[in-house]
């Protein structure tokens, strides 16, 4: 495959039915998006919790967070039915159904609002696996 002047892909030329194995791997780069976890920075760097803690300080109806987290790593604190309910992992949504969010150096806790029953919950920044802000995937540890 050769580029032209402006720097554009030529097209995959296909000889004897096959397509070349850079054309094939061109084609598999495209289909990733920045959202995918391949190029997510993992969750577990400490750049990484520095910016979850930044960006759940701004939770709000207009700036919804999303995140997963391991319901049985330490620390996590959860009802005895959220456990039984997510015995490996919760995925919560932070936009309109929370309050009393507060957020420290490693780890979070919010008073969440789930079918109309009211559940403190306790998340350190260790146990949390996804990460999205606005729907933009932030960190990721796969």
């Amino acid at each position: 495959m050769e580029t032209t002047g402006r720097g554009v892909l030529a097209t995959p030329q296909v000889q004897g039915g096959t397509i070349s194995c850079g054309a094939m791997l061109l084609l598999f780069l495209a289909t990733l998006t920045p959202a995918s976890p391949v190029f997510a920075e993992p969750c577990s760097k400490p750049t990484a919790r520095s910016k979850i803690a930044e960006t759940l300080r701004l939770a709000s109806e207009q700036r919804p967070v999303n995140l997963t987290f391991r319901t049985g790593a330490e620390g996590v604190k959860l009802s005895l039915g959220l456990k039984s309910k997510y015995p490996d992992d919760m995925t919560i949504i932070l936009q309109n159904d929370f309050e009393q969010l507060n957020v420290k150096d490693d780890r979070f806790d919010v008073l969440l609002r789930l079918r109309g029953a009211r559940e403190r919950v306790t998340v350190p920044f260790s146990a949390i696996k996804s990460f999205w802000d606005k729907s933009e995937l932030k960190c990721s540890d796969g």
